[in-house]
């Protein structure tokens, strides 16, 4: 599992930073499909004191990509509050 923090750049009194967890994706050459299944990822967002789990695609589960990823399902209100 891996830790990362990802500033949203919004600011709600505070700046929005998710603390995101998840598990990296490795990407293999014979599993072209594996990279479209769906991993989970957790996140805390403590500005706004709300988490929850979130469904990502696995090729999404790298640090480049992953904040995005993350977010973009926050916003959309597909996560499972903890």
């Amino acid at each position: 599992m891996n830790t990362v923090n990802y500033s949203t750049g919004r600011d709600y009194g505070a700046p929005q930073v998710l603390e995101i967890t998840y598990t990296p994706f490795s990407a293999n050459p014979d599993d072209v499909l594996g990279a479209l299944e769906l991993t989970e990822a957790t996140f805390k967002d403590a500005v706004r004191a709300i988490a929850g789990t979130v469904q990502i695609f696995r090729e999404d589960a790298d640090q480049h990509r992953i904040g995005r990823a993350v977010l973009a399902e926050y916003d959309a209100g597909r996560y499972q509050p903890l």
